[in-house]
Order: structure tokens, then C-alpha cells, then sequence
């Protein structure tokens, strides 16, 4: 029994997490919207796949099965219908945003997707969170669309998500509510048809990565963070958290900063990079305040003044956060 249990175990992580890696970052290699197609529903198999594995609920399962193959239909119905793949009936080309608007879960077609984070895994959360929008994402580069629509796509994800963050302390939630956000500046880097929606998109997978893999050390299942004892496990907690609030001198900030430099550079779109810039702050505001009780001072006064500072491990916090501050105190000056 332990032998079937073992190569069970294999099975998940080696077959279909490989197949499912496999042909998200195969899509991006091709041109014809057919084939990208074909690799995108063998890769929502695969993850439904190790969704039956790892998730007990078999009705989110159903419920995230009827959306892709509602989505999946209506992109194929739009695929054939077009003559020659080049989407000159103008409904189809509209049939074929939304249904990626669909699968990215931008609103207002974005409901779905905290009904089902909520009860998913941490590992297979990190998947549906990051992993399976690399296929929607590259179909949105290879297209034309207009600006009216992609105004329409980045400022809805951005405030909207921002909204359900202020209301929600569900960390699963408020994850997959952040994931919107950050497609909204994918979205944002595809219209300036500029690769650095991809380095974008590399840096965000590797962040959530890491909160992913801390959450299901620490077997987090809500927002039970305030629990965390050692001195390490909170520091590491807050400079994760604060990366991804892509705050100075942590690696998130480069890549926003790297993005608004970039449509410095686009006189259109003053107004989009204003509206953008506020939204950063605002997200600012909101993991600060979910930090809020571990920054507190007299929290962490006795154990910083106590700690062993001849540990390389405990030094290395020591100078990550005397940076941090150093370059927010140069900011706010």
C-alpha cells in the first residue's frame, strides 16, 4: 500500500505537473491561434487532472470544468467562424477578447475565480493563479484590439480588485484578487506590444511562488498569520508581502518601476499612467495594513534587541531591513 501510495505521488508531481508546464510555455512559441488553442485545453485538463488529486471538493472541481469548456467553446465557435484566423468579422474578434477576459477572470467576468481559489490547495492555488494565465495572456500579444477596449480591460482589474482586497482578510482571496490586479499591468505592457509583459509575469509567478510555498509550510488555510512565533518566520513573512507590494528595494518594485518608465515614454497615455500610479499606492495601503499588527514596535522590541546577531541567517534580515527603510525614509523625504 505505502509502494501504490509513493508512485501516486509521483504520478501527480512528475506526469502531470510536467505536461501541464509543458504546454503553457509551449503556447508561446507559436503563431497559429488553432494550435494555441489545442495546447491550452490539453493544459486545463492536466490541471483539472491534478485538481481531482489534490482538491476533496468535487463541485468546485465541476463548476471550474463548466467555465473553461464555456469559455473554450466560444473561442473555437469564433476560431472557425473567422475567415482565415484573422478576425475581420469585428463580434468575433469581440466574442474572442471576452472569452480571454473569461479565462484571465477580468471583470466583470471575474466572480469565478475566488469561489474556487477558496477552496483549492496552496500548491495547485499557485497554478491556478499563475501558470494557467500564461496562454490567455499570450493570445491577447498576437492581437489587435482597440484602445477603448484595453482601457476598458486595465482599469476595471485594477479598481475593481483593489475594491475586494480593502474587503476581504482571506488570504486565498485576497491572492487571487492581487493576480487580477497584476494582470491588469500585463494587460497594460501587451498594448505597448513590449516582451516586458513576459519578464513581468516571471518575476509575479516567482513572488507568489514563495508566499505559495511559506503558507503551506506554515499548513495556513485562512489568515491565521498572527500565530507565527518565531522572529524569522514573521520578518520573512512581512519582506514577502512587502515585495509584493512592490515596495523599495525589494525586486517587485524594478519591475513597476520598469513599467511606468516605460509609458513615460508614450504621450498618450498620461492619464492611464496616473490612474495606474494611484492604484499602486492604494495597494500599498492595503498590505501595509495587513501587516499592520506585525510591524507594530513593541511586538518585535525585545526579541530585536535579543536576538543573535552572530547568526549569518538573522544578520541577513538585520540588512534587508535596514535598506528598507533607509530607501522609504530617502522616498518620503
Amino acid at each position: 500500500m505505502k509502494k501504490f501510495f509513493i508512485f501516486f505521488n509521483m504520478f501527480s508531481k512528475f506526469f502531470i505537473v510536467l505536461n501541464l508546464l509543458l504546454f503553457s510555455f509551449l503556447s508561446i512559441f507559436l503563431s497559429d491561434f488553432l494550435i494555441i488553442w489545442f495546447f491550452m485545453e490539453i493544459n486545463n485538463f492536466m490541471f483539472i487532472c491534478l485538481m481531482c488529486l489534490k482538491t476533496s471538493n468535487k463541485k468546485i472541481i465541476f463548476f471550474y470544468f463548466i467555465i473553461q469548456t464555456m469559455a473554450s467553446l466560444i473561442m473555437i465557435f469564433s476560431l472557425l467562424h473567422s475567415s482565415f484566423f484573422f478576425f475581420q468579422i469585428s463580434y468575433l474578434k469581440i466574442m474572442f477578447i471576452l472569452t480571454l477576459s473569461l479565462k484571465l477572470g477580468i471583470p466583470p467576468f471575474h466572480l469565478w475565480m475566488p469561489s474556487i481559489s477558496l477552496f483549492l490547495h496552496w500548491d495547485i492555488l499557485f497554478f491556478f493563479l499563475s501558470i494557467q494565465k500564461i496562454t490567455p495572456l499570450y493570445m491577447l500579444s498576437l492581437m489587435e484590439i482597440k484602445p477603448f477596449m484595453m482601457y476598458m480591460m486595465i482599469l476595471t482589474s485594477s479598481f475593481i480588485s483593489t475594491f475586494k482586497m480593502m474587503m476581504n482578510m482571506n488570504f486565498k482571496i485576497i491572492l487571487t484578487y492581487s493576480s487580477i490586479n497584476q494582470t491588469s499591468w500585463m494587460i497594460l505592457l501587451i498594448m505597448l506590444k513590449n516582451i516586458l509583459w513576459f519578464m513581468y509575469f516571471i518575476v509575479y509567478t516567482i513572488i507568489l511562488l514563495m508566499i505559495n510555498m511559506m503558507f503551506q509550510f506554515l499548513k495556513m488555510s485562512y489568515n491565521f498569520f498572527y500565530n507565527i512565533k518565531p522572529l524569522n518566520l514573521q520578518l520573512m513573512y512581512m519582506l514577502m508581502f512587502f515585495n509584493m507590494a512592490s515596495l523599495p528595494p525589494l525586486s517587485f518594485f524594478f519591475m513597476k518601476w520598469l513599467s511606468i518608465y516605460t509609458l513615460l515614454f508614450n504621450s498618450n497615455m498620461f492619464l492611464i499612467f496616473f490612474i495606474m500610479l494611484i492604484n499602486s499606492f492604494i495597494l500599498i495601503y492595503i498590505y501595509i495594513n495587513m501587516m499592520m499588527l506585525l510591524m507594530f514596535f513593541y511586538s518585535l522590541k525585545s526579541k530585536l534587541f535579543f536576538m543573535n546577531y552572530s547568526s549569518p541567517f538573522n544578520k541577513t534580515y538585520l540588512i534587508l531591513f535596514i535598506s528598507f527603510f533607509f530607501s522609504l525614509t530617502m522616498i518620503l523625504i
